[in-house]
This record gives C-alpha cells, sequence and structure tokens, in this order.
C-alpha cells in the first residue's frame, strides 16, 4: 500500500506571525491593542465573501482528510485536488490581506492614514481608492516582506480546523493536540530611536508579539521565545484540547513568566510538570540546565497539578503512567494553585520540591516567616548599580579610581576588590550613581548567576565603601545598621536560607526571587540575632573560620524552627559541600544546646 497522504498537513511558517480574519477586523494594524480605533471602519471586509471561500477550501480538505489511502490512485486524486486548491487560491486573497496587517509591525515606514482600508479593498475586491501604481507598489512590499518572514496563519491554513461547514470561523475551533519542543531564545528590543527599519529578524517579531493583541503574558522585560509559544500553543488548541511541550524550568519559577503561570492555571488545567536535570546530557546544552514536560488542557481552571522533579534518565518516562498519585514513592506531588499562592504570593511561582520533607520545609518557611520585601519581614529592597556593557565607555584599567566588583569577586563574606581588572573615576561614579546609596558607604550584596559548580546558591558579603559593582551583583538599597546588614549577610549565606533559594531558581538569583524568600526578621538584642552577629563579624574577618561557619548554620536553622530530621535534611541537600562540613553544623554547640 501506499504512503498515508500527509502533504495537506505539512505546511511550513513562522508559528509565532499570523494573523486570522477576525484578528485583522479587531485592530488597525501597527496600533498598540487598547487604543481607540474608529469602529466605523470596521469591520474590513464582507464576512460572506469569506465564509463562501472558507467553506469551499474546508470541504475539500476535509474530504482529503478523511478519505482512506487505500490505492495509488486514491492517493494521486488526493495530490491533484491539494494542487488544484493551491492553484485556484480561493482563500489567497484572504492570506495577502493578513499578510498586509502583519506586515505593518516589520516595515520601514507606516502606511499612510487609511491606505490600509483601501489596499484591504483593493485585495479583495480589486478596487481601491488609491492609484493602481501606488498600490501595486505596497502590496509587492509587503508579499516581499511575507514571503520573507513566511508569515503563517494557522486558519487560513487549516480551516477544516478552525472553520465549520458553514465556513464561519468555529468558537470550539482548533487542533486536539499541539505538541513540540519550542526554542529557547531571547527576543531583545531594538534600541534604536525613530520607525523601525525593515526588519527580518527578532525585534521585528517582538514588536508583533507586545502590539499586535494577540498575545497577552508576555514578559514586561526580555521575552524568550519559548513563553510565546507556550502562549500560541494553547491558542491553537481547541477548548478541551491537550498540549504538551518541553520548556525551560523557568516557566516554574522565573519572575518574568508569572503572567504565562496565571494563564496557565487560571484559564486552563495543567495535568502534570515532569521535571529533569540535564546532568546526563539529555540535550547539547549545559548540564546545569533543567527543563519540564508540560502536560496542559486548555480551559476551565487548575484544580492541583501532578509535579515531580529531579529526573535525569528519559528512560523512567516509560514508567510514570497516568495513574501515577502523589503518594506515590517514586516523587509525586500534589501542589494546588492556593497552596502556590501561599509560598510564592501572586507569582504563583512552583518550587522544585523533590521529596515531601522539602515541601513541608517550605510551608512552615512561608507559614511563619514573612518574604523577604514584606513590610511585616525586612522590608529591604536591591538593585543593580553600574552595567558591564552599557556603562563600559566609563571604565578603565589603570590601577587608578574606584575597582569596579563584578558577582566573581564575591564570595560567602568576602569581597576581593584588588582582583578587579576595571576601575571608573569618582567623579564618573558620582554623576552615574547615588553616591549616599551606593559606593558612599558599606552595603549587602549577593550574586545574580548561581552556578552548578558553587557550593551554595545564595552568596552574600558586604561591599566596603569606595567600590562600585556591575549588574553581576545586587546591592542593598534599603538604609539598614551594620549589625542588622551583618546578620542579614548571615542568614543569606546559611544553608537554610539557600535550600529555600534553590527551591526556585536554577542559574539566577533574581531580586523577584528574594523579595518572595522568607527570612526570619531577628531583632537586635535577642539571643538569636546576638549570636549571629557575632558569627558573622568573625567570618568577615576570616570566611575560613569553619568553628564560625557551623555555628551561623546550626543558628539559622533555629531562626527558621527546623527539627532536626529537617536540618539533617536540609545539610543533605549540599552534596557538594563536604561531609564533615556539614556534619560539624549538626554537632555545634548552638544547635546541641538547643536540642538538649
Amino acid at each position: 500500500k501506499p504512503l498515508t497522504f500527509l502533504d495537506h498537513h505539512l505546511l511550513v511558517g513562522d508559528s509565532l506571525v499570523g494573523a486570522s480574519p477576525s484578528d485583522v477586523a479587531r485592530q488597525p494594524p501597527g496600533r498598540k491593542p487598547g487604543r481607540r480605533t474608529d469602529e466605523r471602519q470596521l469591520p474590513l471586509f464582507d464576512a460572506s465573501l469569506l465564509t463562501e471561500a472558507a467553506a469551499g477550501v474546508r470541504a475539500v480538505r476535509h474530504e482529503i482528510e478523511h478519505t482512506l489511502d487505500d490505492t495509488a490512485d486514491i492517493v494521486r486524486r488526493k495530490e491533484q485536488a491539494l494542487a488544484t486548491l493551491g492553484a485556484t487560491g480561493a482563500l489567497q486573497s484572504w492570506k495577502a490581506m493578513a499578510d498586509l496587517w502583519c506586515a505593518a509591525w516589520f516595515a520601514t515606514t507606516a502606511l499612510p492614514r487609511g491606505a490600509f482600508h483601501a489596499l484591504v479593498e483593493h485585495v479583495l475586491t480589486g478596487r481601491s481608492a488609491l492609484p493602481a501604481a501606488t498600490a501595486a507598489r505596497h502590496l509587492a512590499s509587503v508579499r516581499r516582506l511575507a514571503d520573507t518572514r513566511r508569515f503563517f496563519h494557522w486558519p487560513l491554513e487549516f480551516p477544516e480546523v478552525f472553520f465549520g461547514p458553514d465556513g464561519r470561523e468555529h468558537p470550539d475551533g482548533g487542533f486536539d493536540a499541539v505538541i513540540g519542543n519550542p526554542p529557547w531564545e531571547m527576543l531583545r528590543a531594538d534600541a534604536r530611536a525613530g520607525p523601525p527599519p525593515e526588519d527580518t529578524g527578532r525585534s521585528g517579531v517582538l514588536r508583533f508579539t507586545r502590539d499586535s493583541g494577540l498575545y497577552h503574558a508576555q514578559s514586561r522585560g526580555h521575552a524568550n521565545q519559548y513563553q510565546l509559544f507556550v502562549e500560541r500553543a494553547l491558542r491553537l488548541a481547541r477548548p478541551g484540547g491537550r498540549v504538551a511541550l518541553v520548556v525551560p524550568s523557568g516557566i516554574a519559577h522565573d519572575h518574568g513568566c508569572a503572567p504565562l503561570r496565571h494563564l496557565l492555571l487560571r484559564q486552563s488545567r495543567v495535568e502534570s510538570i515532569v521535571g529533569f536535570d540535564n546532568r546526563t546530557g539529555v540535550f547539547p546544552i549545559h548540564r546545569s540546565v533543567r527543563f519540564l514536560l508540560l502536560t496542559v488542557t486548555r480551559g476551565g481552571e487548575t484544580t492541583r497539578v501532578r509535579c515531580r522533579f529531579g529526573l535525569q534518565d528519559p528512560a523512567v518516562l516509560d514508567a510514570l503512567g497516568e495513574a501515577a498519585q502523589e503518594s506515590d514513592p517514586g516523587g509525586w506531588f500534589s501542589l494546588t494553585p492556593a497552596l502556590l499562592e501561599q509560598l510564592s504570593g501572586p507569582g504563583l511561582a512552583i518550587p522544585d520540591v523533590r521529596v515531601p520533607l522539602d515541601l513541608a520545609i517550605l510551608e512552615r518557611a512561608a507559614r511563619e516567616h514573612p518574604p523577604l520585601g514584606s513590610p511585616a519581614g525586612w522590608h529591604v529592597r536591591f538593585g543593580r548599580e553600574l552595567n558591564a556593557s552599557d556603562d563600559r565607555e566609563h571604565f578603565t584599567t589603570t590601577r587608578r579610581g574606584l575597582p569596579i566588583v563584578e558577582g566573581k569577586h564575591l564570595t560567602p563574606f568576602a569581597v576581593d576588590a584588588d582582583a578587579a581588572a576595571l576601575r571608573i573615576a569618582p567623579e564618573t561614579a558620582a554623576r552615574l550613581l547615588d553616591e549616599p546609596n551606593t559606593f558612599g558607604r558599606p552595603r549587602l550584596a549577593f550574586r545574580d548567576v548561581a552556578s552548578a559548580t558553587n557550593r551554595t546558591t545564595l552568596i552574600a558579603a558586604i561591599v566596603p565603601a569606595a567600590c562600585v559593582t556591575t549588574h553581576t551583583l545586587f546591592c542593598l538599597r534599603t538604609r539598614l545598621r551594620m549589625d542588622e546588614q551583618l546578620v542579614l549577610c548571615a542568614l543569606f549565606n546559611s544553608y537554610p536560607a539557600n535550600f529555600l533559594v534553590r527551591l526556585r531558581v536554577s542559574t539566577h538569583v533574581s531580586i523577584a526571587v528574594m523579595d518572595g524568600v522568607p527570612i526570619p526578621r531577628l531583632q537586635a538584642g535577642t539571643p538569636l540575632f546576638e549570636d549571629l552577629l557575632r558569627c558573622a563579624t568573625i567570618l568577615s574577618g576570616d570566611p575560613e573560620d569553619r568553628r564560625a561557619a557551623a555555628d551561623m548554620h546550626a543558628l539559622a536553622a533555629r531562626a527558621y524552627g527546623l527539627t532536626g530530621q529537617e536540618f539533617a535534611h536540609v545539610l543533605s541537600s549540599f552534596p557538594l559541600v563536604p561531609a564533615e562540613e556539614r556534619q560539624q553544623a549538626l554537632e555545634s554547640p548552638m544547635w546541641t544546646a538547643r536540642r538538649g
């Protein structure tokens, strides 16, 4: 028998950039969503013309889809039918209209006022208020751009999926399933002033996805393509349809993914999240990267999410099965949106919990200690100072000026300013920064990048005055007394705080992450505060003092109210720390005296 006929399924284009006729009618091109439109100009076309064309194409494609490929003659007839459909182009004028709409976000210059409506009329009816030569010139430019960018208008490419037999867009249209492994690459804004140049690259896509009104859950900062693909996949699935994607672990906890998590949890049913560590090189990317297998049903609202994290061998997927429960010894958890909000606030971050004790510790910490940025807690604010790229023109390699400290120069309790290769003139630093709140005083800082090769993830120290820092460090902006800064530094560097941070991050410790981490608010004069201050003072002078470090970790465990079992579990989660150092924390008098 011949191979199954699939030609009508195999189409190539940009999955993210395209429109439906209703998208075109909803908003003039190039205008940001929410801006007032002239309703007298909408709709732009006679809907009956579209329904007739869509009904005819849908009928042919529906017959191709549902006729069995029993003989070679049937396959040849299907090929002829599809070729005839492409030649007659019943929907080609509608695709040209959608191309015209999409091109507005990529073109060199905006169309003259009213030209879009005139060009739509020309495309659909052959008539136009524009001179024929002018219309032809504009449309030729659009065709070149559409061919280069390969705009892909899903409803017009698959009318049998999105239109009903009557040729009208069906409210329940969409695919039964959407699966894939989308790219994980950043889309950065075009910083150039004035109208954008004709763009076949990422900045045009970014303008389109931000302003076309087709995407609603995009990060306010730099967008990652996988975020756009997740939202697009959900829109392409029919109500009740399934979506299954391979995505980076950042979708579970990154601050920029909060709108996307709301879309997934509040407007869909997240069925399962399976997390993998790439230590064995499942993907040819850095082995510190974690990724997730995300399975979602479109529509409704999530009541609970079945999660399992920390897998390394894809072979275990064969044994997962639909019947696995959160009580299984295999490591399944059931997380509800209400619990996620309790643990991480409105961002609904999903923690990377591996065993029940992880979740128990996380729940208690969230219940008993306010988040770092909360008015009920430390209520402190951190921020970046200089940017190593944007401010590089002000840097010198001479030994004169203020040292520029980077993340690599900071280790727990220590800042190696002498190792800084770059300097900046004090007067230049004063012009770029608020001196009294930056290099005019010592301030607590923590590192942004959290490498898998580091013993701990959250690394903090007091940056001395007369030093400036780059964007790889977050420095304290809030005014705190030095004794409070030292105690907070001790808590940051402790195993319990690191344990909580590791449940929320993979490679970056952001301000948003830290704002939500529960940190005990200790008051000056209390025994715990004074004991932690003593340890921090010793370690600031000698970061290698193992006894002071052991006492600090034990005091932090007491501040968090950990049980002996929980403290031992926290310590066991730091395999790069020598076992004797972890044992020293368990045997510290600051811990054993409390237990006694």
